[in-house]
């Protein structure tokens, strides 16, 4: 199989799954892409509010599926391969896999066409900050401290084949065989993820949420989802690396 990769003039896509998003960070998020992504698409996870008018307001969303019900806990392997096919279907160079509550921090807007123009590396990972309460604090204690996933950000090639991980939630936002079959490397580029940073009222659905989907803790520590609730977790104020000194 002969994979041929461009050193200039890449396009980047970033791929998005959505899911009643309209009061939360959806339009913060789609901003943020529209200012360095060529293209946006985008599969509606069965949403009830106005998320999917909100997506079709914005030029850069090329492609955007609708699902009558959601998947997300139930089939999330099903959900992340019809979005993946959507995404292919517009024919990328790179791929951006990031979620409707996550914002890379702005050094990322000026490196990234540099990390994506070259021949040697197929993927980026990236260090993650949840924000927790607050647009302006993360956690970094127990097992919130920031580190660094999975790939996010990885070149597209039309004739490689590409496998998604089985699990019904907590499975990967990418197909799990790019770290194994393609070249990459960690980044210290930094991804801000605001899913904790409502309410305590918001962490407890989703904690209730998750033990609904994963009685057993099958996908993940039950003591992780338990952490969700600490009532006095450690914070430290986000500081962009130009505020840095």
């Amino acid at each position: 199989m002969t994979l041929m990769r461009k050193s200039s003039g890449n396009k980047l896509t970033a791929m998005m799954q959505v899911r009643n998003e309209s009061n939360r960070y959806l339009r913060l998020v789609l901003d943020d892409l529209s200012s360095y992504v060529d293209e946006i698409v985008i599969l509606d996870d069965g949403s009830t509010d106005d998320t999917v008018a909100i997506c079709a307001s914005y030029p850069k969303v090329v492609s955007l599926g609708r699902s009558r019900t959601s998947l997300y806990g139930v089939n999330e392997r099903a959900l992340k391969q019809r979005l993946f096919r959507r995404t292919a279907a517009t024919f990328p160079d790179w791929i951006l896999a990031i979620d409707a509550d996550e914002i890379f921090e702005s050094r990322f807007k000026r490196e990234v066409r540099g990390m994506i123009n070259q021949t040697e590396i197929d993927w980026y990972a990236f260090r993650f900050y949840h924000f927790w309460h607050s647009s302006t604090h993360y956690r970094i204690d127990k097992l919130w401290a920031p580190i660094q996933y999975g790939p996010r950000l990885f070149r597209y090639f039309p004739n490689a084949v590409y496998h998604w991980n089985h699990q019904a939630l907590h499975g990967g936002s990418v197909p799990q065989n790019v770290v194994t079959d393609f070249p990459g490397i960690p980044s210290d580029l930094r991804i801000k993820h605001f899913g904790y940073a409502g309410s305590p009222e918001e962490t407890l659905q989703k904690y209730k949420f998750y033990i609904s989907r994963d009685p057993n803790s099958d996908f993940c520590p039950r003591s992780h989802y338990d952490s969700m609730l600490d009532p006095d977790p450690v914070l430290e104020l986000w500081r962009e690396e130009d505020e840095e000194g």
